[in-house]
């Protein structure tokens, strides 16, 4: 009876993952993150340096709107590659640097929206606001900004998963 249901769960098992898409191998290609924000956004290029500005808790500015910067969840792939590239922490290491903000009374740290797709419809809604998601997945609605002269497709982008 036993052998019966272990060879059940072997078949299950291996049904289950023969139906798994399989990962390509590393061929040096990588998906990217796009920063994105709506289409009436009054700058098409952001520097890398004011990018991890803006995401340390500094106030930028853009045509003289205050920018509002949106992050995924914590420990999203997105949110987590994000931090790494752009300000240089994992993610406890950025959790320690909010809380020590908080503690000197300076700035809190990004709103974090749940999904890619949540943060796209506030970033084409809400003023002045500027996001990121995998450069995959951007809609037509919304734009993506250059960082230092260059989008995710163009060779030497630093947002990359």
């Amino acid at each position: 009876m036993i052998t019966k249901k272990l060879a059940y769960v072997a078949l299950i098992f291996g049904l289950t993952v023969a139906n798994v898409p399989r990962v390509a191998a590393d061929t040096g290609s990588t998906a990217r993150l796009a920063v994105v924000v709506a289409k009436n956004f009054p700058v098409d290029n952001l520097s890398f340096a004011d990018l991890k500005r803006l995401y340390m808790g500094d106030t930028i500015e853009a045509s003289g709107k205050r920018v509002i910067p949106l992050a995924l969840r914590m420990r999203s792939p997105e949110r987590t590659t994000f931090d790494e590239s752009v300000i240089g922490l994992a993610p406890d290491d950025v959790a320690r640097y909010w809380v020590d903000r908080k503690i000197r009374g300076q700035s809190g740290p990004p709103k974090a929206i749940d999904s890619p797709l949540t943060l796209l419809r506030l970033v084409d809604k809400l003023d002045g606001s500027l996001g990121y998601v995998r450069a995959d997945a951007v809609p037509s609605d919304v734009k993506v900004l250059r960082i230092d002269g260059k989008r995710p497709s163009d060779p030497g982008y630093r947002l990359s998963i």
